[in-house]
């Protein structure tokens, strides 16, 4: 009888045993005649009639480097108390398998691969593009997962009203720059309608205090974004005209002195760090001169001059 036949007469619970041992074996063994002894154990044990031998098998077999793609497919494919712990931790599944995965298996598969550290680009929008709720909701909750601006977008198109998940994405550090205000504007959207319905607040009034909202979150976010990320968002506003006086005041009351600073440099055609050492030297006049060359009138540059004395003195 060779060990094959020995394996399938034994008791569930010492095929578990074997399981773990050849788990181990295949883990840390160097001894190549163990390791093929041990890969033609483990894949008669990967289709054990009982779960807890597989279920064994497949949470030893997580730190493997290396296994053959017809084992990898036969755990990751199992029900899910087997196949779950091994496509989360697995260090032997790559990306194009975790994909194929993701488009072909059922929920409880792609929560499974949404929570794995480390989980590249492509392999999140898959899950973005077709995964379930929940596993959407794992992976924007993921940070060491690589999400690009299409997953994000893919995201808030799938689930637009869904306001605990864009607040997920928003408080992710990979956000693009682009998505802030489409984010603030759907969660900010969400809060003035509460305030309509819960508190009776009439629909002007509730306009306003969600465009205040939008502005106050959205200008914190962005000052503290790199300065290459921050010009281009102002140079995009600009190209639009929409970089006027308004705009400048609005980050002058909520102390945005980088925004502030870079938009007068974008109005100006001058380089960021010349305009902030005159706005950094705290001369009224010094300044008044340089809003005037935007073109603004006297009485705007008045109330401008207004908010940056409060501001820096």
């Amino acid at each position: 009888m060779n060990d094959v036949e020995e394996l399938k007469s034994l008791e569930i619970e010492p095929r578990a045993e074997i399981a773990r041992k050849v788990g181990r074996i295949l883990s840390s063994s160097q001894d190549l005649a163990d390791q093929k002894a041990a890969m033609e154990l483990a894949r008669v044990l990967a289709e054990d009639v009982a779960v807890t031998v597989r279920e064994a098998l497949s949470r030893e077999l997580r730190s493997c480097i290396f296994l053959p793609q017809d084992l990898v497919a036969t755990i990751s494919k199992d029900i899910e108390q087997v196949s779950m712990p091994f496509l989360v931790a697995s260090q032997a599944v790559d990306d194009a398998f975790l994909e194929e995965i993701v488009r072909s298996c059922g929920d409880s598969h792609q929560e499974a691969i949404a929570m794995r550290t480390g989980l590249s680009e492509a392999v999140s929008f898959a899950i973005s593009d077709i995964g379930c709720h929940e596993a959407v909701n794992k992976l924007s909750g993921n940070e060491t997962a690589d999400m690009s601006k299409r997953s994000f977008e893919r995201v808030v198109d799938r689930f637009p009203e869904d306001v605990g998940l864009m607040e997920k994405l928003a408080s992710r550090s990979d956000l693009p720059i682009e998505l802030i205000e489409r984010l603030v504007f759907k969660v900010s959207q969400a809060f003035g309608q509460l305030l309509i319905e819960k508190f009776d607040v009439s629909h002007d009034y509730a306009s306003y205090l969600v465009s205040l909202a939008n502005r106050q979150v959205f200008s914190r976010t962005l000052e503290a974004s790199p300065l290459p990320e921050i010009r281009n968002y102002l140079e995009q506003l600009h190209q639009r005209h929409g970089l006027g006086s308004d705009v400048l005041l609005t980050y002058l009351q909520n102390n945005n002195l980088r925004l502030f600073t870079m938009s007068l440099s974008i109005l100006l055609s001058k380089p960021y760090e010349h305009v902030e050492q005159i706005v950094a030297k705290r001369d009224k006049k010094v300044l008044a001169r340089l809003l005037d060359s935007t073109g603004f009138s006297k009485s705007v540059i008045g109330v401008l001059l207004i908010s940056y004395e409060r501001l820096v003195f």
